[in-house]
């Protein structure tokens, strides 16, 4: 018997299979119209919608067999996910890669295997929809085909899945980050604290009146508010260093943005200032997207 392939991407492979929550409920009506599909243009015996994981075949979907999982190493569909087209067998017994294969010698006693790889978005393999018999047979080029085209519409269909669980994920993540922006906002109102919200994309910012009070302003008269508002209040000297403490937190090197800088006061003269804060929220690209702290007055201005 010939043990199925292991390919050079294996790793990022199953990264995809695990993440596309597939696995996590392999009861799925969705996938089941592909299997009774098949199974009824056919005529076969059994139909499949298998994953393939590190040890095991699931069926995500299955007609005509009450097995759940099947090991990867006697698995035909694990032989047809990194085929390039399809895996198309019409006698197992007299095909040497599979003639002394359990499945074949003893149940379900497979004869004619017919499958094709399915594909998540980013083109991993992650299993098959195949068909299976008893019996010798033999697929035309149209049946081929409309297998393939069955195969095309499943694979429609996981990417719908995909798209599904990565908008349900930005989701949590958004909520999970206006959750802490809150929590930060109850703590700083009791504390009297002066606060600062940044969208770095846009590069509008969100100043509680505390902010507008540390330089002697009300924040009626700093409208409209905007990124570029700290920037001419920030002395001159301070701008580099403040720059580069940012692109450090937004690379990771730091995990919050710490700078002591002078700021000038609505009578002119510099007030030493304690800026903290930390990013909250990335886009879907990754880029640095809402950054949240507070200001506070310090004696002097330490280097950091």
């Amino acid at each position: 018997m010939q043990l199925p392939p292991q390919p050079h991407n294996e790793t990022e492979r199953l990264q995809a299979l695990t993440s596309s929550g597939l696995l996590n409920n392999l009861a799925d009506e969705g996938f089941d119209r592909f299997t009774r599909l098949a199974q009824a243009l056919f005529g076969c015996k059994i139909s499949l919608f298998t994953l393939i994981d590190e040890q095991k075949q699931w069926f995500k979907s299955r007609q005509g067999t009450a097995l759940k999982e099947t090991p990867r190493d006697v698995s035909f569909c694990a032989h047809a996910i990194f085929n390039d087209d399809i895996l198309y067998v019409p006698d197992a017994s007299l095909d040497q890669r599979f003639a002394d294969n359990p499945l074949v010698t003893g149940a379900p006693a497979i004869r004619l295997y017919a499958g094709i790889p399915l594909h998540s978005p980013q083109g991993f393999p992650l299993g098959t929809l195949c068909i299976i018999d008893d019996i010798p047979r033999e697929l035309n080029a149209l049946q081929l085909t409309s297998l393939q085209d069955l195969a095309a519409l499943a694979e429609t269909e996981i990417a719908i899945r995909f798209n599904q669980l990565a908008q349900q994920r930005k989701q949590l993540e958004l909520q999970a980050a206006d959750n802490t922006i809150k929590r930060l906002q109850s703590i700083i109102d009791t504390s009297l604290l002066a606060t600062w919200e940044w969208n770095v994309q846009t590069g509008d910012v969100i100043f509680n009146e505390r902010w507008a009070q540390q330089l002697g302003y009300a924040l009626y008269e700093l409208l409209p508010l905007h990124f570029d508002t700290w920037v001419q209040l920030v002395h001159p000297e301070d701008r580099i260093k403040a720059e580069q403490l940012l692109q450090r937190h937004f690379a990771g090197e730091l995990e919050h943005y710490k700078l002591h800088c002078r700021m000038k006061h609505k009578d002119g003269h510099w007030v030493s200032i304690l800026t903290q804060g930390r990013l909250v929220s990335r886009t879907e690209q990754g880029a640095p997207r809402l950054m949240a702290g507070t200001h506070q007055p310090v004696a002097e201005n330490t280097d950091q």
